[in-house]
């Protein structure tokens, strides 16, 4: 749903496909090294947590005898057998600068400089908090510049098949100035800095975001294998590691059987635009948006591509590639009703190996299912670059006649790849949340949801999933601060059902649940026109008072809701904290009714008589949910008395 495609500067270094490197090179990339050296997370300019013992680790020659002097504190100790070694310290005190040297009974050394004590945050999530402080427009001048108090870590984006102990690609801390805070996330900062304000105590921040990833991708396989419904992905991307065609297929099969229980439209793949009697247009290899199709014009969901081509008993038989051209954003092939390949790529290049038996002699036919959730979607060319590559360089065109076949947006989407990075499962805990265990965060700050909007009734056992896989790789006390989803998008002029009022709905519930999780409300700052606000400000500000709430200072969950009475034809609610007081009785708009489960919502009236709401029962015999501000776009009126707004809920009447 959520796309590098519109602001380039937080987007431009997106990988599209599972990244693998050997395990053995990635778990201990440097233990056969003399010099001992420190794990990639410990770098100069860091911040280190103050006033707990620390553990430090890192590597050395096998059974090497080691010091670490950190000012004027020194501690001895040896590496292991396979060249590592951990040693715990005392606690630091807040401030700085210190000074680690690390050295060998030979001299070899290590140094960290410009060190600094105090607290350390996790920001994560996708593209809005990625947005970068240079983007934002309501911040004071001042929160533009750089600050001697913060440091900056920002995590390469990796997504891999197993769990890593180290990052890949270089990484290192950088020190707040004016240049670096301009490209780093802007709540992630702007947060930092009114913590400093409020506290006075350095601050590490620690940026693993990803523009449009699923919340799946940052859980972890034994995370996901705790949830409901999830047992089927965590055994493929298994299968995957072991037998990667076996896999693929089985994911064919998932993704047929969606497709047959979501369209009456038949077997698509098999006879493509073979099957005359179906509805099928020219299709010129760019941006479907392009076509003189009004159904195009804005379309997010899938559209069939196909063509037939001809090929003799020789070419059917030698080894072939399709090179199917630049995609966005994914595709799942078949040739001759074979599957042949599913992959995600925002405009990326496709180019399919064929195994023996796709071709054959006379009629072939291609058909491509093509998934686009943002902007520029399709097949994309170049015409020229379309077609069959043979062994022995003989390349056949087929980058003009293809067709399309609409397929209306209430079909859905179909399933992601369990590998895939962006929508897959794990992927971005493996490569990005895993090596960053050592460093022991202080909290995290999670601002994610845009990408599960079309699956939200799965988000809140996800969400309380990812906490409890985050406590159990860091902390078990770990606090949580979540940062919910702003309006975007339709403003419902009727009750409708709403993906992005659902998920903020489900944060909300979750925040409730948790003592130690927070929900920063951000339902008035958001765009109804544009996925990525630029009032970032104010969502980091509001960060910092949620992390003080935490701490006993303030209420972590926004503005909470309670049914305090029910009558035969009425409700009252009364809010934690209380809504803005009115002296006199007014109508309040925005609530509506709805069954127990499915059927049709209906309007209702309310009432505001000082800060309690009454809302009538009459519009709905045997109502049986509540819900207010039930819409993606759009604000509504409440607002409570510390001036945050009363954002989407849905309560059940008779007890969920």
């Amino acid at each position: 749903m959520l796309s590098r495609k519109r602001v380039g500067i937080f987007f431009s270094s997106i990988r599209p496909i599972w990244l693998t490197v050997p395990l053995l090179l990635v778990m201990q990339p440097n233990t056969q090294a003399q010099t001992p050296s420190f794990r990639t997370v410990f770098g100069s300019n860091m911040v280190l947590p103050h006033g707990r013992p620390l553990t430090l680790s890192g590597y050395a020659a096998p059974d090497s005898a080691l010091t670490l002097e950190v000012d004027a504190a020194r501690y001895s100790f040896r590496s292991d057998a396979a060249g590592q070694w951990q040693t715990e310290i005392a606690p630091l005190s807040a401030g700085g600068p210190y000074r680690l040297t690390l050295r060998n009974n030979i001299g070899e050394e290590t140094v960290l400089d410009n060190v600094l004590a105090g607290n350390i945050w996790l920001c994560s999530g996708q593209s809005n908090m990625a947005y970068p402080v240079a983007a934002s427009t309501d911040q004071p001048e001042a929160y533009n510049q750089g600050h001697p108090a913060i440091r900056l870590f920002s995590v390469p984006m990796r997504a891999e098949l197993d769990a890593r102990e180290e990052f890949i690609e270089p990484t290192e801390w950088q020190a707040a100035t004016d240049e670096s805070v301009g490209r780093f996330s802007a709540v992630c900062y702007f947060f930092a800095r009114k913590m400093i304000e409020e506290e006075g105590i350095p601050v590490g921040l620690i940026n693993a975001s990803w523009g449009g990833s699923a919340i799946e991708a940052w859980i972890s396989e034994q995370g996901l294998g705790e949830v409901a419904g999830y047992d089927r992905k965590v055994n493929q991307l298994r299968q995957y590691r072991n037998d990667r065609r076996e896999a693929e297929l089985a994911f064919a099969d998932d993704w047929i059987q969606w497709w047959q229980s979501s369209s009456d439209q038949g077997a698509v793949w098999e006879q493509g635009v073979l099957d005359r009697s179906a509805d099928w247009r020219e299709a010129p290899l760019r941006n479907w948006k392009t076509y003189p199709d009004e159904r195009l014009k804005n379309h997010h969901g899938i559209v069939w591509f196909s063509r037939s081509f001809e090929l003799n008993a020789e070419q059917a038989g030698k080894g072939t590639t399709f090179v199917l051209g630049k995609i966005d954003e994914v595709d799942s092939t078949w040739i001759n009703g074979k599957f042949v390949n599913n992959t995600f790529g925002y405009g990326t290049r496709r180019e399919y190996p064929l195994a023996a038996g796709v071709l054959q002699d006379g009629t072939n036919q291609i058909t491509v299912n093509v998934l686009n959730t943002w902007d520029v979607g399709g097949m994309l060319g170049p015409v020229e670059e379309v077609g069959l590559k043979f062994d022995g360089g003989e390349f056949l065109p087929l980058g003009a006649g293809w067709r399309y076949r609409f397929i209306p947006p209430e079909t859905g989407h179909p399933p992601r790849s369990p590998w895939e990075s962006v929508s897959g499962i794990t992927g971005m805990f493996n490569g990005m949340i895993s090596p960053l265990e050592p460093l022991k965060p202080q909290g995290v700050l999670w601002y994610q949801g845009e990408s599960n909007a079309e699956s939200s009734h799965t988000y809140r056992a996800l969400l309380s999933a990812l906490v409890d896989d985050w406590r159990r790789h860091f902390d078990r006390k770990l606090p949580f601060i979540v940062v919910q989803l702003p309006n975007y998008g339709t403003i419902a002029s009727t009750p409708v059902e709403s993906g992005w009022a659902t998920l903020r709905n489900a944060q909300q519930q979750v925040a409730q649940q948790d003592a130690r999780v927070g929900l920063v409300v951000t339902h008035d700052v958001g765009d109804d026109i544009d996925i990525h606000p630029r009032q970032k400000w104010i969502v980091g500000v509001r960060a910092a008072r949620v992390a003080q709430a935490l701490q006993g200072s303030g209420v972590p969950d926004g503005v909470v809701p309670a049914i305090v009475s029910m009558e035969t034809d009425t409700i009252a609610l009364d809010f934690s904290p209380p809504i803005q007081i009115s002296d006199v009785e007014k109508e309040v708009t925005g609530f509506s009714l709805c069954p127990d489960s499915g059927g049709t919502c209906v309007f209702t009236r309310a009432s505001q008589t000082g800060s309690r709401i009454k809302i009538s029962l009459d519009a709905l015999e045997n109502a049986g949910r509540l819900r207010y501000c039930w819409s993606d776009g759009g604000q509504c009126e409440l607002k409570a008395v510390n001036g945050l707004p009363v954002s989407s809920f849905e309560l059940h009447l008779h007890g969920e």
